[in-house]
């Protein structure tokens, strides 16, 4: 490490100079210089860009905030700074609550949204509550939020009494800039601000996350471009405990950030791990489809959004709790990563990303290697991309190779189209699979009003894109229409703030033209005045083929399907907030389930709070995959249960308890086989009743000891357990799911940056 230091120690010292042009600001421009102290009083803010024009946009009414807003930006030697003039007399409630890092937050906040090169390709979203709380997240295809991202940038929160304020500085090495050794540089900008007494958000432009276009929209500026070079090392070990095995390990690794320009950054890693501090959610998964988990690991969130390539049905090209993933000689244990890289630059109006990890023991043909290259060239109106992937999996003699191409077009404000052709080719043992697919999508805005949407999919059966990517489902051909209607017209005195409809027609069949289930979606909401919100929906799904349920062993013909669902959420009273949700579904051959849902949140204070969630579920029909062509038809019974709480106890420092429990009793058992004609049939194969119990529990004390420099300590505990023909009650699976043991942890880890 001392040797790597001593190669890149010039580079990084004589990139923190500025450029030659930037360097004597001259006798009549004066260098601004700020105090990131929330109080927006020095002199130099007297030459910020103000935004004083703020609508609402959440619900879409496009009128005047409840509350004035105004928001200034400032270029500065040190990075981008923003400030924020909050008026908030003391007769308007106040939501003040400390959430985790990256937590949603639910108080009174603002964010800033800025995409560097102005091209609608990646927008960085930097939040700040009233309590001080923050989030960092990435915007990419216009409206897809991710919050994985984390940054390194500052902030500061002043509170008087009938107003506050915000100073953010964002530095120029947060991301990686096209052009960075300009004077100027262009970048599109939004600010919004959220007042959490009646959940009205107003923003800077007439924009919002819920229609098609919405990066594409921020407001285009021209500032001052300053130069800004960084190279960190972030160093980390772990010690784990495991309680159930009683034995411990250790780990250790890096990972290196370098960045000369904003032209070109260098993230690498060794023997990478960070991800386990952070819980996934319990999934109880019995469809042909597995569940999609969002990646946490730093390395792999670190200017990741170039790499954010999507299909239609929430596919994505590259996925990356792939790398790391189950092993292949192995299923039931992760994989360790070696090493890691990633380069992000830009060449000639070209931003390009490359990618590539490799898992140990990969060169005794057991650990897999993935490489990723992509390519953007973005226009006035209109983008071109390419990305290519490669997996090499030698224990299972098996190497993939994808190559994708996506084009966006933007002709006019009212008008957005996008698309993509993708080809696969996977060779196994000595044979190829090959595949193609494509889609093409059209948004129309023709007002405030309405919205239309048009899209068209075709996935060849071949296609596959999953050992790098999140394919839900090849041999697919979809046509789909989606039409929005946003009233924001109701009157003063009506408590309707707003209302919409959405209705979306779906007509999808495999390409050997077995007709999928038909679906036709209606969504109804309604946002009123006091904060609340009230919405139903309804599917109407035909009778048709499903051609995964068996996985492979033939089609089964479904009857129609039906859905009617129901959710209203309470305007904040005093330190609580509720939801309420019922459904009325159809999952099997007939007969209908009923559920029912509860979530309550209260603020005991800003430092503390406790979520609660209980759903239960009742269906005497539920039409599952047992084997081959065998399916079980069962009377289901479930609940889960959630409760969460957060402390702050001091500055830096978070405690954050969580149980998650799901109880599932399958009872009643009748078998039905599939025919060759695809009808499901009466069959005599033994189908057993079973009960499935998992619970997970996380006690996980963080104390941040320097910017981007952490201490975990860690208990987890958990497990799954699934009976056949147990006639336990689900209260009794609960006692049960307390003496799970499958996982049974201490760790402490910590994370630092030199």
């Amino acid at each position: 490490m001392a040797a790597a230091l001593a190669i890149l120690g010039p580079f990084a010292a004589a990139a923190t100079k500025p450029d030659a042009a930037n360097e004597d600001p001259g006798e009549d421009e004066a260098v601004p210089v700020l105090t990131i102290d929330g109080r927006l009083d020095e002199p130099a803010w007297s030459q910020a860009r103000v935004f004083r024009d703020f609508v609402v946009t959440e619900p879409f009414t496009l009128a005047a905030p409840t509350l004035p807003t105004e928001a200034r930006l400032l270029s500065t030697p040190d990075g981008i700074a923003i400030g924020f003039d909050l008026t908030h007399p003391p007769d308007v409630p106040r939501v003040v609550e400390r959430t985790a890092r990256d937590a949603d937050q639910v108080g009174d906040r603002v964010n800033v949204y800025i995409d560097f090169d102005a091209d609608a390709q990646v927008a960085y979203n930097f939040t700040v509550g009233l309590s001080g709380s923050v989030q960092d997240a990435t915007w990419t295809n216009e409206v897809a939020y991710s919050a994985d991202w984390d940054g390194d940038w500052r902030h500061a929160v002043h509170v008087e009494d009938d107003r506050w304020s915000v100073e953010i500085l964002i530095p120029w090495t947060v991301a990686s800039m096209r052009g960075s050794a300009a004077d100027t540089r262009t970048i599109a900008v939004l600010f919004d601000r959220y007042l959490a007494a009646n959940r009205e958000r107003s923003a800077s432009a007439p924009v919002s996350f819920r229609r098609p276009r919405y990066v594409s929209e921020f407001t285009r500026i021209e500032i001052p471009q300053y130069s800004g070079a960084v190279f960190e090392i972030y160093p980390y070990a772990t010690a784990t405990r495991d309680l159930a095995g009683r034995r411990g390990d250790g780990k250790a690794g890096v990972d290196l950030f370098w960045k000369p320009s904003g032209d070109f950054q260098l993230t690498a890693a060794l023997n990478p791990d960070f991800g386990q501090v952070e819980a996934d959610e319990l999934v109880v998964n019995f469809e042909a489809i597995e569940a999609f988990q969002s990646d946490k690991r730093p390395f792999f969130t670190e200017n990741q959004g170039i790499f954010d390539l999507r299909t239609p049905d929430s596919g994505l090209l590259i996925y990356t709790r792939r790398i790391g993933g189950p092993r292949d000689d192995d299923p039931a244990r992760a994989a360790d990563i070696d090493a890691a890289l990633k380069l992000n630059g830009a060449w000639r109006g070209i931003a390009w990303g490359t990618l590539a990890a490799i898992e140990s023991d990969h060169a005794d043909d057991i650990g897999s290697a993935f490489f990723a290259q992509r390519l953007v060239r973005p226009g006035d109106t209109w983008t071109l991309g390419y990305l290519g992937t490669v997996v090499d999996r030698p224990f299972l003699d098996r190497r993939a190779t994808v190559h994708a191409l996506d084009a966006t077009w933007r002709p006019d404000p009212t008008v957005l189209v996008s698309g993509q052709v993708i080809d696969s080719r996977v060779d196994r043992a000595g044979a190829a699979r090959t595949g193609t697919g494509a889609w093409i999508r059209l948004f129309l805005t023709p007002s405030p009003t309405w919205q239309h949407e048009l899209e068209l999919t075709r996935f060849t059966r071949g296609l596959d894109f999953n050992d790098m990517g999140f394919l839900r489902r090849a041999d697919l051909e979809e046509l789909e229409w989606t039409t929005t209607y946003l009233r924001t017209d109701h009157a003063d005195d009506d408590p309707v703030r707003s209302s919409s409809w959405r209705v979306e027609p779906q007509i999808r069949r495999n390409t050997a033209g077995d007709l999928l289930p038909p679906m036709v979606f209606i969504d109804r909401g309604r946002s009123f005045r006091n904060g609340a919100s009230l919405s139903w929906s309804a599917r109407v799904q035909g009778a048709g083929i499903d051609d995964l349920v068996t996985r492979g062993h033939g089609n089964v013909r479904l009857p129609p399907r039906h859905q009617l669902y129901a959710e209203f959420d309470s305007p904040r009273i005093g330190a609580f907030e509720y939801e309420v949700s019922g459904r009325a579904f159809q999952e099997g051959l007939d007969e209908w389930g009923l559920a029912a849902g509860v979530e309550a949140r209260w603020i005991a204070s800003e430092r503390l709070s406790v979520n609660a969630e209980l759903v239960a579920l009742d269906s005497p029909d539920w039409l599952i995959w047992r084997r081959g062509p065998v399916l079980g038809q069962f009377a289901r019974s479930q609940v889960s249960k959630a409760l969460g709480i957060d402390w702050f106890p001091a500055a830096d420092h978070e405690f954050r308890a969580k149980l998650e429990w799901v109880g599932l009793r399958a009872r009643n058992p009748r078998a039905w086989r599939a025919a060759a004609n695809a009808n499901l049939v009466p069959s005599d194969d033994p189908v057993d009743p079973f009960a499935l119990n998992t619970i997970g529990i996380q006690l996980r004390y963080r104390w941040t000891f320097a910017p981007q420099s952490d201490l975990f300590v860690v208990y987890g505990r958990g497990g799954e357990r699934f009976d056949l023909g147990r006639p336990d009650g689900l209260g009794d699976l609960f006692l049960d799911a307390l003496e799970l043991r499958d996982v049974d942890q201490f760790l402490v880890k910590v994370r630092w940056r030199i």
